[in-house]
């Protein structure tokens, strides 16, 4: 038997030695293991043979080995043996033999194949031209191809972050998918990382969106700035500075408002 190993049924074997104490059931998987490595799955009829091969005390071997072997093995024809273990014993060596028969039976098979093909007829060529190499690709090292929208993303932030630090807006402190996403979306629509860092600049050139006005409106923010509709105002211009103006940094719109408490002075003058 060319097996270097046999099935074990966990169940089975609990089952029907549960019973046993700790040193008689080492003890049977021992006998187990020794009669599956002798020829015949069987051990001779010999105590001290057997005694040496468990190695075990005469002690131990009345106490324990031979009180297994009296409720799990027969003693035959001057062999003990076990005989559900002989039956797999079998079973596994018939199984054995038909896959190493199988597979000689394919090699042969597949070799008659290979010996009976006939030879090509194919002729090497004299000079066989040698394959051009690939053509160069100047893209494939090309530095000015676009980064990806992670690395575009990751830019965005910083550049904010640093306006932010010049302006005293709330610096980002941490992004999430839905930042994210925006961003991006703000991003295409800026014509990528440079389109960004001008509506950067064109934020920090306004005295309405930086707080620098006599009534100061401080919610400027990268959540607002996310915001398409904001975007596109800023990138429109509504927010830039209106120069010779006392409201110069107000959104367009209102620049040109009169004052309601001024015109209820220059009246009253009038009156006067």
């Amino acid at each position: 038997m060319s097996l270097p190993y046999f099935p074990m049924f966990p169940t089975d074997f609990e089952a029907k030695t549960s019973h046993l104490t700790l040193a008689e059931d080492g003890a049977y998987n021992r006998l187990l293991r020794l009669m599956w490595m002798t020829p015949g799955c069987s051990l001779p009829d010999d105590d001290r043979w057997i005694m040496r091969r468990m190695r075990c005390s005469k002690e131990e071997f009345e106490m324990v080995v031979l009180v297994v072997i009296e409720e799990f093995c027969e003693r035959k024809d001057g062999r003990v043996s076990n005989a559900k273990l002989t039956r797999v014993f079998e079973q596994s060596d018939e199984a054995h033999k038909k896959r190493v028969a199988a597979g000689s039976k394919g090699g042969k098979s597949k070799s008659l194949k290979t010996n009976n093909s006939r030879p090509s007829n194919a002729k090497a060529k004299t000079k066989q031209p040698e394959p051009e190499p690939e053509p160069y690709k100047k893209e494939d090292t090309d530095v000015s191809l676009p980064v990806s929208p992670a690395c575009d993303a990751s830019e965005a932030v910083q550049i904010f972050n640093e306006a932010a630090a010049r302006t005293k807006w709330p610096a980002i402190q941490k992004m999430n998918p839905n930042r994210t996403k925006q961003l991006k979306a703000r991003l295409s629509e800026a014509g990528g990382i440079e389109g960004w860092r001008s509506a950067i600049q064109k934020a920090e050139q306004s005295d309405f969106l930086c707080g620098r006005t006599p009534r100061p409106w401080l919610g400027f923010g990268f959540d607002w700035l996310l915001k398409a509709a904001n975007f596109t105002k800023l990138m429109e211009g509504n927010y830039d500075q209106s120069t010779g103006s006392e409201s110069a940094g107000t959104p367009q719109g209102r620049q040109n408002r009169p004052d309601p408490a001024l015109e209820q002075i220059a009246r009253l003058a009038r009156i006067g």
